[in-house]
């Protein structure tokens, strides 16, 4: 019997993996219940009369709530104590947190890249996951991996960059967000996480950082080419390079897991379902002007996930296409 391309976590480990899975979603909860209580609420004197002002953004925008009165006095009081209540229990799952992320540590699940997952954090916090980005590339592996309850052959999985694949055809309101973001879109996340990632290349699709780490962000083709599209999230963002063939990635059902950085901190993952990326790796392999050595790992990859799909995943199923292509 062939050797499989990965291994199986212990209990032990798996048992961390997925406590500190049920954390972090329960901290994203919290942390959806705080951002409730954004920006502020004051009262200002207009006219000899106090008036209860919501504070909207960090731009300065405001909304008054009336005056001052039984009913806007309770609305102030609620949203103080709300405020501070959700504030109170984000730390405490943030304590939570870090003592899962010495846990994963330990038993040495703690996998990913640490800039990978502290780039996925920043995005997921700023909204840019789930409908708009979703990692493609080597380090969707992680994903099938943590979801499997596996760790794939370290052959496999070696790389310096991640991919980030635009879907041009969801909408995303950037109006809620600051000034920067605003502008700079993908880039300016980017530098919330590292300051020393900058915009390189005539074509303006890649980011690095100060320690030689790329972001790549790409996006399907227009069909037909004159097609008119828009070319970025944000107006001074990164200009995704265009590929061709990402229809099986985009068309497929998103593939969610939790995924463990070096430091041990989960990080949400969004990647295109194993399937589909297990047919468009294959597709890779066979370009005649894709790198020899990439191609030939590219298949490796491809079989791999999709035996792990066969072994872990028996909800995804297999059409005999997909059979032929991976005998």
């Amino acid at each position: 019997m062939a050797e499989k391309p990965y291994r199986d976590l212990s209990a032990n480990q798996v048992r961390v993996q997925i406590d500190t899975a049920q954390t972090f979603e329960a901290y994203r909860d919290v942390r959806a219940a705080r951002r409730r209580f954004a920006g502020g609420m004051t009262w200002r004197n207009v006219g000899g009369r106090d008036y209860l002002i919501k504070i909207l953004d960090r731009n300065g925008r405001t909304k008054s709530l009336g005056p001052r009165s039984s009913e806007t006095e309770l609305i102030y009081e609620q949203f103080v104590n709300g405020k501070a209540a959700a504030s109170a229990r984000l730390k405490e799952m943030q304590t939570s947190l870090a003592e899962f992320a010495g846990m994963s540590r330990g038993v040495g699940i703690n996998r990913v890249p640490r800039i990978v997952c502290d780039v996925l954090r920043k995005l997921d916090e700023q909204g840019f996951l789930e409908k708009n980005l979703m990692v493609i590339g080597t380090n969707a592996m992680y994903a099938y991996e943590a979801a499997g309850g596996v760790v794939f052959e370290s052959g496999l999985m070696g790389t310096t960059d991640v991919d980030f694949l635009w879907d041009a055809r969801s909408s995303m309101n950037l109006a809620w967000a600051d000034a920067e973001v605003s502008e700079f879109g993908v880039l300016a996340v980017l530098k919330k996480v590292d300051r020393s990632f900058e915009k390189v290349g005539q074509n303006g699709f890649r980011a690095v950082n100060g320690h030689g780490f790329f972001v790549d962000l790409v996006k399907q083709a227009p069909n037909p080419p004159w097609k008119v599209e828009k070319d970025s999230i944000a107006p001074s963002d990164l200009r995704p390079a265009w590929i061709g063939e990402m229809k099986w990635l985009l068309s497929s059902v998103k593939f969610r897991a939790t995924v463990t950085g070096q430091d041990g901190m989960p990080a949400p993952m969004v990647t295109p379902d194993p399937r589909a990326f297990a047919i468009h790796k294959c597709w890779l392999s066979q370009q005649d002007d894709r790198d020899p050595r990439k191609k030939r790992r590219d298949m490796l990859q491809a079989q791999a996930t999709l035996q792990l799909v066969r072994d872990k995943f028996p909800h995804l199923k297999m059409g005999a296409d997909i059979e032929r292509l991976f005998p």
